[in-house]
């Protein structure tokens, strides 16, 4: 692991382990084992780490590796399935922190992050490019699977991509803020739910 890399998982970790973000240069050294000299050769200032911090595993978090979904085969009630069961898995697996060797609850860096990530340059606008570039995923599964006749034609493709997506945010909202045990099994019990909607009836 490079060095910058290090000073910005070990002021991660302090800010985990005082449940908020105010860490000092002095802290970070210590922890680090980084000369205060050696953080500032890679960093100007400590709302520069903040930053880079935010971007790192706050904003990417909320990313989607449309890439490996994208490699999801199957007829359209499988690939719905499958990519929400492996977006819920990306999600609760979060980003790897190397230097860090315990397990660590990815929930407590959203918890701690959350205040930065609303302050970030664009987040919104960001938050907007993500999500869009989710609809435009799913909406080709969506025509792909009316196309060979598994899913109802006369239901508006924005709907049923919305519906989908309004379970994705709920049950993500659920495993962040009310704690529930991990996504995938609330999703493995609306799924079939939100299939019985959309499928093609004879």
């Amino acid at each position: 692991m490079n060095t910058k890399q290090l000073i910005l998982e070990k002021t991660l970790k302090l800010m985990i382990e005082k449940q908020n973000s105010l860490v000092s240069i002095r802290e970070i050294s210590t922890s680090s084992g980084i000369a205060i000299g050696g953080i500032y050769h890679y960093f100007s200032n400590k709302e520069e780490i903040y930053d880079e911090i935010t971007e790192k595993y706050y904003i990417n978090y909320y990313k989607f590796n449309i890439d490996k979904l994208r490699q999801i085969k199957g007829n359209a009630k499988e690939k719905i399935h499958d990519v929400m069961a492996e977006i819920f898995k990306q999600k609760e697996t979060g980003i790897k922190i190397e230097s860090i060797d315990e397990e660590i609850d990815y929930r407590s860096i959203l918890m701690v992050l959350t205040g930065n990530g609303f302050s970030y340059e664009n987040s919104a606008e960001f938050g907007q490019i993500i999500l869009k570039e989710l609809r435009e995923f799913l909406t080709e599964i969506i025509e792909e699977g009316k196309k060979n006749g598994e899913i109802r034609q006369d239901l508006p493709n924005e709907d049923i991509v919305g519906s989908l997506i309004i379970m994705y945010m709920g049950i993500q909202y659920n495993w962040e803020v009310y704690l529930i045990d991990d996504m995938t099994s609330e999703f493995e019990d609306i799924f079939n739910l939100e299939w019985e909607k959309i499928r093609f009836r004879e």
